[in-house]
């Protein structure tokens, strides 16, 4: 499938390019002994400070829930179990503010490099519009309306890589690459106006993805981890892009 995702962001302000980290996140000594752990925590603080407000001077606004105008799944080979193409419009990610990073597996600053590996315990619920033409299996499906689909028990490791960038003589660290591997012990689906309005046709679809919801989801995790794996290098891009490296990562606090 090919996947395109919008992502709505703030106007940053253009008062100063140069910013520092909000007060209220965590700050990391590159010559800490304890630097992995320290950086754990201060990616839980990251994330739990973006959900619950944002960071307005670099453009962000919070991300619980995460607001993306626009998410495209376009189906791939027409003889796979699940070919569909889905457009979603307008749709919320809840739950990302109940984020935790388990560990953190690499952080090699000089390099750009760090993997880590999270979980969404309580999991990440979509709401929103969309329009599906495909097949599931060997089921034809349609329909258009509302959607909420819900990945329980969220797990990932995620994996960045990035360079240096120059700007004004100060170093920048631009996180190009973003990987995402997503797994998730279940998922559920609902979508409102299927097969034209017929609602009890509609219901046995539901039912029907439901009990294949495995089969579905092996379908589509690669879409669904190249979506989030966009939305979250252009949130996290717009901070590390306006702090200088040195001072993100510091040789003493």
């Amino acid at each position: 499938m090919r996947v395109l995702v919008m992502l709505c962001l703030a106007a940053a302000s253009n008062a100063a390019t140069t910013k520092t980290l909000p007060y209220t996140w965590k700050k990391c000594a590159k010559t800490d002994p304890a630097f992995r752990e320290c950086f754990r925590e201060a990616i839980e603080v990251a994330v739990r400070e973006l959900s619950r407000k944002g960071a307005k001077g670099f453009g962000v606004f919070p991300i619980d829930p995460l607001f993306l105008s626009r998410v495209d799944l376009e189906r791939g080979r027409d003889d796979s179990a699940v070919a569909i193409d889905l457009h979603f419009r307008d749709v919320n990610f809840h739950g990302l503010k109940n984020t935790k990073v388990l560990d953190v597996v690499k952080a090699d600053i000089s390099n750009y490099h760090f993997k880590m590996f999270v979980q969404v315990a309580k999991g990440v619920t979509l709401k929103g519009q969309y329009k599906m033409d495909g097949k599931v299996l060997v089921l034809p499906i349609t329909g258009e309306g509302k959607c909420e689909i819900s990945l329980e028990n969220i797990t990932a490791h995620i994996e960045l890589r990035g360079n240096e960038v120059i700007k004004d003589g100060q170093k920048y660290g631009y996180m190009a690459d973003w990987k995402f591997l997503l797994d998730t012990t279940r998922l559920r689906m609902s979508f409102d106006n299927r097969l034209n309005s017929n609602k009890q046709l509609g219901k046995q679809m539901d039912s029907f993805l439901n009990d294949n919801w495995n089969e579905i989801w092996q379908e589509l995790r690669d879409d669904i981890q190249e979506a989030f794996s966009s939305a979250f290098r252009e949130i996290f891009n717009r901070i590390f892009t306006k702090i200088p490296y040195d001072n993100l990562f510091p040789h003493h606090l």
